[in-house]
């Protein structure tokens, strides 16, 4: 079934993903073929949405020179930003930071910032990061400036697509941005991540770590330098390889990485950027355990060793595949005009497997306990027969591929400059569900009695599809902005934005209902966009932001029978943001106040829709979010660093003051960091805000309540703040010697308190017990980095 499942997909994607987005590309491209060579001046890397993140307009750029505050700090405020906005660059990442980490452990360097990694760092898909408890899907994250995610519900897979070595700096915005800030999700923010660049030396750089849970990271990277037969262009390839048993018992990852970029110079004022991802990743991404299930089998318990049962780590695991591709061509035209074009595609392939309730067992963790709901070991071969016993389970499979453009024009004027440009993606989507026997060869299961209920409808296999879905996202954003420079420190900028949204989905068979159906919904909105940005001094800058951001409704708002009754709305954001930033060598501070007024939204009910229990989507008013950010560091003379930042958030419904979810109140960062003589050592204590998750225990198993390991009523289960403190201690041979290539061993201590207690419930199973991720304990990690020069 599953060749029948993959012949299909591939159909799917080859038809529906047409061309047209590469010749909208290709287009742009043309703009200035007789122009590359007209201009002597330095072509500028336009910036793909985010703010200018190296602090250039700073005369000292600061942020770029070791020793000081800026430099030093895990987290800083860029100078003459127009909104909220921190950044942490590749020097905190490789000195903070274990090898595995992805990049929402390095956006939680940031204010406002949560994230839990339920296995160790980036040892699974983590849970967040959420973003002044905005939750992902609610922001973007960019590669390179494209916004890339899942077209059903715009979230992001932090293990899928790259490792943290290929990442050279991570910007998060805390706002809509500007006009010609693009995605999917602008109101909540953007994670903007930038892929290293070739070093301008010729080396090769070998990098080895091994720690906890047997888990090790090795990586090769080559650096071409300047190619003097090649006009200098130069280049950087990475390999890459990472496996760990992982905190939690049976929870391996295993994953692989391949990353080139090459960039040539056409000309002095011209270049061309070629990029390449490939990511292969296996892993038994952890799904949480109950109460009992860690009483009885540890508290790290995560899948069973025993094939009779269906937590059996075997039966429940992921294999992905992914990879993205760009050419950026960047050139300035000329009397003033500016111009860069991307034309990229990107895929994400996701074959997995899983038990049908892995969770419901009793304290044995191997027999199921089928009272409350939960799901017998049998299962039922051919359509209405007789269950036998086998191990009842799915199999699943989500593949997709975007292909688009961001094409970006900008002409300068001595009083200003004008910005255009637009983004086109198309991305289709296929997923696909289906009940099967894991112990017969993963054969179709009909059994009423499984995880899906064995609905039969004409188009179903009579029960044992769950879903098979074939779904396509056009996104389409022009804008125009003008910044105008009133005085030398006044500059005034107003834009607009059109953001359109088309899904179409064909589904022989619905995700939830269960049905065949066909349907098409456009979503637009105009989103302005306005800012103030004010530099009294090169080194202290302040701003004002009003600006709109908008969401289309996720792919589930179309799991119901009711498609031409409902009229879910998109929901929107009025976000007003004022803020400072002020860098010296010795200091590094920056603050902001927010109101965010969030429009529309979205809610489910259950409801009974012919004579069927079904879950339905509508719009249930606004939510406030408000609250105050800062980030303050002070380098001293002798190489010591006291830093802190941290954010205190609100968010809540208008109507009835109740507290969003998974939003917490809170977060921190403090610490100091030693720098000097080849010594890196720092001290990192994260703080985390209490949270409600909206869930309570509501199940009756083998006659007793479980209930929960969380307090609190409204909107359920409060989870008390939490510290995570870290320790990092590394030395750098050869740091002194210019004409020896430097060696750097480090060793990554991890919740040095040895902190395990439960933070955060992700849902339940089937018998409503509810399913926990706790802080998994200390960790220790030692790495090690050898370049090796070839000459100039």
């Amino acid at each position: 079934m599953s060749g029948l499942w993959g012949f299909r997909a591939r159909t799917a994607l080859r038809g529906m993903c047409s061309m047209r987005s590469l010749y909208v590309g290709l287009a742009g491209f043309m703009i200035a073929p007789a122009a590359l060579a007209q201009s002597a001046s330095t072509p500028v890397n336009l910036d793909l949405g985010s703010v200018l993140a190296t602090g250039t307009n700073n005369p000292t750029n600061l942020i770029n020179t070791p020793g000081t505050a800026p430099y030093e700090a895990p987290s800083t405020t860029p100078l003459h930003s127009g909104q909220p906005t921190s950044v942490v660059s590749k020097h905190t990442v490789d000195n903070l930071l274990t090898g595995t980490s992805s990049y929402a452990d390095a956006a939680r360097l940031t204010p406002s910032v949560s994230n839990i990694n339920p296995n160790g760092p980036g040892l699974s898909e983590t849970t967040g990061p959420t973003i002044r408890g905005f939750q992902d899907g609610q922001y973007n994250v960019t590669f390179d400036g494209i916004p890339f995610g899942d077209s059903n519900d715009f979230t992001h897979h932090s293990t899928s697509f790259f490792a943290s070595s290929m990442i050279g700096q991570t910007i998060v915005d805390r706002g809509p941005g500007q006009a010609e800030t693009v995605g999917d999700a602008t109101f909540g923010g953007t994670i903007s991540l930038r892929t290293i660049n070739p070093s301008p030396q010729r080396k090769l750089t070998i990098n080895s770590s091994y720690g906890s849970y047997n888990t090790s990271d090795n990586s090769i990277r080559v650096d071409t330098g300047a190619i003097p037969a090649l006009n200098g262009a130069s280049g950087v390839f990475m390999v890459e390889h990472m496996q760990s048993d992982g905190a939690l018992t049976n929870a391996t990852q295993q994953r692989t990485n391949f990353f080139g970029k090459v960039v040539i110079p056409l000309s002095t004022s011209t270049t061309l950027t070629l990029m390449s991802d490939y990511n292969q990743l296996y892993q038994n991404q952890p799904m949480g355990a109950t109460l009992s299930q860690m009483s009885a089998l540890g508290w790290n318990y995560a899948y069973s060793s025993d094939p009779n049962s269906q937590a059996y780590w075997r039966y429940n695991n992921d294999h992905i595949t992914t990879d993205m591709e760009y050419a950026d061509l960047q050139s300035a035209l000329g009397d003033g005009f500016l111009y860069d074009g991307k034309i990229y595609t990107y895929g994400y392939y996701h074959h997995g497997m899983n038990g049908d309730d892995p969770n419901d067992t009793t304290a044995d963790g191997v027999t199921q306990a089928v009272a409350s709901g939960a799901v017998p070991n049998e299962v039922v071969l051919t359509p209405g027969g007789t269950a036998v016993p086998g191990i009842p389970g799915q199999t699943m499979m989500m593949d997709y591929r975007s292909v688009g453009t961001i094409q970006r024009l900008q002409k300068d004027f001595n009083w200003g400059d004008l910005k255009t440009g637009f983004w086109f993606d198309h991305q289709v989507n296929t997923r696909q569900q289906a009940e099967v026997s894991l112990t017969n060869g993963n054969v179709p299961n009909y059994d009423p009695l499984d995880a899906n209920g064995g609905q039969v409808t004409p188009t179903n296999n009579n029960g044992a599809i769950d879903r098979l879905q074939y779904n396509q996202l056009y996104t389409f954003q022009p804008y125009g902005q003008v910044d105008w420079h009133v005085t030398r420190k006044l500059t005034l900028s107003g834009g607009l934005k059109w953001a359109y949204f088309r899904r179409a989905m064909d589904a022989p068979v619905n995700q939830k209902t269960e049905t065949a159906t066909g349907y098409t919904k456009n979503y637009q909105k105009l989103l302005p966009s306005f800012d103030a940005k004010y530099a009294f001094t090169p080194n202290l800058s302040a701003y004002f932001q009003a600006a709109e951001g908008f969401l289309a409704p996720n792919l589930n708002t179309f799991y119901t029978t009711a498609l031409n009754s409902e009229s879910v709305q998109p929901e929107s954001t009025i976000n007003f943001q004022t803020g400072f930033a002020y860098q010296t060598r010795h200091w590094s501070v920056g603050g902001d106040i927010y109101n965010i007024h969030f429009q529309n939204y979205i809610d489910h009910k259950k409801v009974t829709v012919n004579n069927t229990k079904e879950t339905i989507y509508y719009n249930n008013g606004g939510v406030i979010y408000r609250g105050i950010e800062g980030e303050l560091a002070y380098t001293f003379n002798n190489g010591v660093t006291l830093f802190g930042n941290a954010g205190y958030n609100q968010a809540f419904q208008t109507s009835t003051n109740i507290k969003i979810t998974n939003a917490p109140q809170g977060t921190a960062n403090l610490g100091a960091i030693y720098n000097h003589n080849g010594i890196y050592a720092a001290v990192l204590d994260q703080w985390t805000g209490g949270q409600y998750s909206g869930n309570n225990g509501v199940n009756i198993a083998n006659g007793q309540k479980e209930g929960s390991a969380a307090s609190g009523t409204s909107p359920g289960g409060w989870y008390d703040p939490y510290n995570v403190v870290n320790i990092t201690l590394a030395y750098t041979f050869n740091h002194d010697n210019p004409n020896k290539e430097p060696i750097k061993v480090k060793l990554n201590l991890n919740n040095v308190t040895n902190q395990k207690q439960i933070i955060f419930d992700n849902g339940t199973n089937n018998a409503g017990d509810l399913l926990y991720y706790r802080l998994t304990g200390f960790a220790a990690f030692a790495s090690v980095s050898v370049p090796i020069g070839f000459g100039s």
